[in-house]
């Protein structure tokens, strides 16, 4: 930072704004996710996920240069929690699922990609299957 010495850093306060990009594209991605029925849609992963909660969880963002404004992409993974047991019908209703899924997050921002995934919420939980579809939100800084 310009003007700082070393020392000085420890003294910047940063303060958050509840009301800001990340939240806005959150609640837009789980708004769309709400849209989807049979989904039980969150802001961000339930304490105790059960099957077809679905979230989004921020991925990465790219630093892609142009104006100092607008050089952050935020890039966001759509988790839905599928029912587990016998694989074969739980590759049915991810199937059955994936397409509204895609649509609806299709709505809010630009889907870039799906697959399936096993997630697991805690060092001793059992994974679970679920569909992660890849979106950068159009709400973007």
């Amino acid at each position: 930072m310009r003007g700082m010495r070393a020392g000085d850093y420890g003294r910047v306060r940063m303060t958050a704004d509840p009301i800001g990009p990340a939240t806005t594209a959150r609640a837009s991605l789980a708004a769309a996710l709400a849209r989807v029925d049979g989904l039980t849609a969150y802001p961000a992963a339930p304490d105790n996920p059960i099957e077809w909660d679905a979230f989004p969880r921020w991925a990465l963002t790219n630093y892609t240069g142009g104006k100092l404004r607008n050089m952050a992409v935020h890039e966001y993974d759509a988790l839905v929690i599928l029912p587990a047991g016998y694989e074969p019908d739980t590759v049915a209703q991810g199937d059955t699922v994936l397409d509204a899924v895609a649509r609806e997050l299709g709505r809010v921002g630009t889907v870039q990609t799906a697959d399936p995934v096993q997630l697991a919420f805690g060092p001793n939980q059992t994974p679970m299957p679920a569909l992660r579809v890849r979106v950068v939100p159009r709400n973007q800084p």
